[in-house]
């Protein structure tokens, strides 16, 4: 369809069928940017994995990426260590991809398919993207993102979807998934937690362990195991710091629209382009989810609010770690994940990397690629059950 038909004719659309149909065309397979879609529970480690995949593909690479992130406040674009020059990015704060399946989404892959360089027609032979990474907030459903690629036939057109890979915690994926006994009201963290967990699981084509060396060889093999218990032909890759043989993980050529029609007819009807929870996310390509009792699905992050915090100046950093010792006491209950990045004040100040989950907290000090500056700000996020709360 695309390679017959001129472009201002693509402007109403194109039906189910049609869609259908241009998946066919070897020669657009061919030439379509390869997609990954990076999904994971808050605080597994995409954006570690995002980075290691940054600094692997080199030099001379071109690389497009979509961020996606809960809170109001951008921080992991800031955890990205890498040269502008080297990836194209787009930062989405402020919410989750799912529920932006025809707004921002769109928009934003429209931007680097109708950049000349992304298709190789710059001037001086500008190179071609060689892949788009979407990083989908921790609260994020996948099904809907997925959708996007077929959502506007300019996207369709540009991008190969070519798998999802989700990045698990193995020291913490027990207590939020909950094991068999436990079903359907899940882990510690609550059923939303466990059953967002699970649906993300069970739509990957490839799942990260990530943090192995925190566990033990029995619980690793523990996990692994249930793991293909709710997915049985998702490929579990243990890692740790999020640093894999990436031949593993991308061009997998692992999303067949047919299939996913096979399960799910609605896929590329109207019924499901609309970003509503109650239909559609139920069904990945080729595993299904956790139904919900009255039919109705409910999104995990209705559950969940952010703090987004922004200071101009350089922060004390013992200060600062006494008062996140104090507000970890106070809410640890509540609080998910927390993260930033923060300008140390001193002699010789240096950029601090805060992370936290589920109440642990780690302070390091960020690589030299990326040197404290006067212009810098300092932010952080707590993300969990905070709606309406004040942290002090």
């Amino acid at each position: 369809i695309f390679c017959e038909r001129a472009q201002n004719e693509l402007d109403g659309g194109l039906t189910p069928a049609q869609k259908r149909e241009a998946e066919q065309c070897e020669t657009l397979r061919e030439r379509r940017i390869r997609a990954t879609i990076l999904t994971g529970f808050l605080g597994s480690g995409k954006t570690t994995f995002l980075n290691f995949v940054l600094k692997s593909f080199g030099h001379g690479k071109r690389i497009g990426v979509v961020q996606n992130e809960f809170g109001s406040i951008s921080v992991d674009d800031q955890l990205m260590l890498l040269e502008k020059s080297e990836a194209e990015v787009i930062t989405m704060p402020n919410g989750c991809l799912c529920c932006r399946v025809r707004g921002d989404m769109v928009e934003a892959l429209q931007r680097l398919a109708k950049r000349p360089q992304a298709l190789g027609e710059g001037e001086g032979g500008a190179p071609a993207l060689d892949h788009l990474l979407i990083e989908c907030s921790g609260l994020s459903e996948v099904v809907p993102v997925a959708q996007t690629f077929f959502a506007d036939p300019f996207v369709q057109a540009s991008f190969q979807l070519d798998g999802v890979v989700c990045v698990a915690d193995a020291n913490l994926f027990e207590a939020m998934e909950g094991g068999v006994g436990a079903e359907p009201n899940g882990g510690s963290f609550g059923a939303d937690v466990a059953r967002l967990l699970r649906e993300q699981l069970s739509i990957s084509d490839v799942c990260l362990l990530n943090k192995c060396d925190l566990v033990d060889s029995t619980q690793r093999d523990r996990i692994g195991k249930r793991m293909r218990e709710l997915n049985p032909s998702v490929k579990v890759v243990p890692c740790r710091h999020g640093k894999v043989n990436l031949g593993q993980v991308l061009s997998l050529n692992a999303f067949s629209l047919d299939h996913v029609l096979s399960l799910d007819s609605h896929f590329l009807g109207e019924e499901s382009a609309a970003p509503s929870h109650g239909h559609g996310h139920g069904h990945g390509h080729g595993h299904g989810h956790d139904a919900v009792a009255d039919g109705e699905a409910h999104h995990a992050h209705a559950s969940f609010g952010s703090l987004g915090l922004e200071v101009a100046g350089a922060v004390d950093l013992e200060k600062l770690k006494a008062w996140l010792r104090d507000v970890v006491e106070k809410h640890g209950d509540k609080l998910v994940r927390i993260k930033g990045v923060v300008r140390t004040s001193g002699a010789q100040p240096f950029v601090a990397i805060v992370q936290g989950v589920g109440g642990h907290i780690e302070v390091s000090e960020a690589s030299a690629e990326q040197p404290a500056s006067a212009a810098m700000t300092s932010r952080m996020v707590f993300i969990g059950r905070l709606l309406n709360a004040t942290v002090e």
